[in-house]
Parts: structure tokens; C-alpha cells; sequence
């Protein structure tokens, strides 16, 4: 039998494998282009409010901000002060950025101008943010270090039409690109549930199991109609206990390879049922991003 410190070092070695090691690319470039195309959604859903929400006539006027937030941070508002000419950069870096995301076309620089825009609206009237624009933040902030454009990439194609003696090896269609960007996402998404359902648990109504009934009956959140049928005390408790299994099971399962994708699926399922009843902007579709990363392509 192994001894405690061998088994934490073999453990040790096994994890720094797992950020070293190269991986395929192209779960990241399909991360990369869903996200992409997302945050390019958001910011048509932003767009015609940007000026009520985020100028110096809007809901929050400059002097009302400064004595909320009490400093400032990294942002567009740095450089252009309370001016409605940072409406038009986030617009301008948020709409360049998601294009190159899409098509793999400088995607550091990409990804860097959807942060950078996302982190100005989000300093400039954090009423308006929800879980989404958090997603939006994180990927576009390890996106900035990741090799994202190992394929689906327009840059990458047109630089082999242009100089094919470049590629030492023209004839293997994906290199492996390194790992970490990836799981860290990964590992982030991982976060995101277990935080998520540390939390539930710590309400008395999702210790009751009424929690999602309630949620259920919020009008302004309510987006199709759902059968009645749904809104008994026993689906409460069937919901409600559900999602505390599926978020605080999400962390600790999706690591069984043989249980990856059913834990997946279920996923999808469950953000489905969500986006379906309940009108939380793009939440349940950004997540889904993160999703790809745990995706295994087939070998080409």
C-alpha cells in the first residue's frame, strides 16, 4: 500500500499532467465561436438601452454613481470619464470583438475587447448585470491567454493558403494547443454550480422545498406558460430538491468520464426547462458555452 505522501505526490503529478499536458483544440474553438456569437446577441439586446442605462442623462446620473460605487477600476470610463462617448466604444469594442470570436480572426484581441467593454457597462450600473454578464467576463478573460484559433479559425486558414511552407506539417488538421485556459473554464464552471447550490441550501425555502413554486408564480419573470400541473406543492418539491442535486452533483460528477455526457444532457434539460418558463436574458444559453469545453472530438 502506497504511502499518504506518495499517493498526494502521484495526485500532484496527476493534476499538473492535466494542466500541461497539450489537448485538441477544437472543443476551445467551439467555446469560442458559441460564445462569440452570444455575446454578439447581447449586445443587440443592450444596444437600443445603453443610453438609458449607461449615459449621463440615464437612470443613473454621474453624481448618483460616484457616491455608489466609491472608486473606480479598470474600464472604458477611465479613459473617457462620464461621457457618452464610452456608449459608443463598448458598442464599437463588443461588436468588433464578438465578430473576431465568431471567426477565429485575432481572437486574443477579440476576446480582450469583449472583456474590456463588459467589465465598463458592468462598472458603470451594476443594476442591470445578471448571472450572464458574469459568464461573459470570465470567458473573455481567460480567452485573452488561450490558443483559441487552433480551428474553426478564418485567420488560421487564410494563413496556410498564404504561407504553406510555414506549417512544418501542412497534412494534421488540429495541433494541441495548451491546456490550462481550458481548465480553467472548465474548472470555473465547476465553481459556478457548487457556489450556486452551497448557497440554495442556506434558504429556508429551498430547505422546504417551496422555493421554485414561488420562483414559479414571480409574473414579471414568467416567460411561456407552463402546465398547472407544475405549480403543485409536490412539483415544488420535485424541482426545488432536483436542482440542489443537479448543481451540488454537477462538480463531483462531471468528472466520471462514463458519466460526462448523461451529466450533459441533463444539463441542457435542466436550462432548457429553465430558459423555457423563467425570463432571465441569456443565462441558460451562455452556460451551455462552457459546456463544449468538456466535449471529447473524435480523432481526425
Amino acid at each position: 500500500m502506497k504511502s499518504p505522501w506518495a499517493m498526494i505526490t502521484a495526485g500532484a503529478g496527476a493534476f499538473d499532467r492535466w494542466v500541461k499536458d497539450p489537448v485538441d483544440p477544437r472543443p476551445l474553438a467551439w467555446f469560442r465561436c458559441w460564445f462569440g456569437l452570444l455575446s454578439l446577441v447581447n449586445l443587440w439586446l443592450l444596444w437600443p438601452d445603453m443610453s438609458m442605462w449607461l449615459g449621463n442623462d440615464g437612470v443613473l446620473p454621474p453624481v448618483v454613481h460616484r457616491d455608489m460605487v466609491g472608486g473606480t477600476r479598470l474600464s472604458i470610463f477611465m479613459l473617457t470619464g462620464y461621457s457618452d462617448m464610452a456608449i459608443g466604444l463598448i458598442r464599437g469594442l463588443s461588436l468588433v470583438g464578438g465578430l473576431g470570436l465568431v471567426l477565429g480572426v485575432f481572437p486574443r484581441c477579440a476576446a480582450a475587447c469583449v472583456w474590456l467593454a463588459a467589465v465598463s457597462y458592468a462598472w458603470r450600473n451594476m443594476d442591470i448585470l445578471h448571472s450572464g454578464d458574469n459568464l461573459i467576463r470570465i470567458g473573455a478573460f481567460f480567452l485573452i491567454f488561450a490558443r483559441s484559433d487552433g480551428a474553426l479559425s478564418l485567420s488560421r486558414g487564410v494563413s496556410r493558403w498564404l504561407f504553406p511552407r510555414a506549417d512544418p506539417d501542412p497534412a494534421a488538421p488540429y495541433k494541441p494547443v495548451p491546456a490550462w485556459p481550458q481548465r480553467i473554464l472548465q474548472l470555473q464552471l465547476c465553481i459556478i454550480y457548487l457556489a450556486a447550490g452551497i448557497w440554495k441550501t442556506m434558504g429556508p425555502t429551498w430547505r422546504n422545498g417551496t422555493a421554485v413554486g414561488l420562483v414559479l408564480q414571480l409574473g414579471e419573470f414568467q416567460r411561456f406558460p407552463i402546465p398547472d400541473f407544475f405549480l403543485t406543492p409536490l412539483m415544488s418539491q420535485v424541482f426545488t430538491y432536483g436542482t440542489l442535486v443537479f448543481e451540488l452533483g454537477f462538480p463531483i460528477l462531471i468528472w466520471i468520464p462514463r458519466l460526462r455526457l448523461p451529466v450533459l444532457l441533463a444539463g441542457l434539460v435542466f436550462h432548457a426547462g429553465l430558459d423555457w418558463v423563467m425570463n432571465v436574458q441569456l443565462f441558460q444559453w451562455q452556460i451551455t458555452a462552457y459546456y463544449l469545453l468538456w466535449l471529447k472530438p473524435r480523432r481526425s
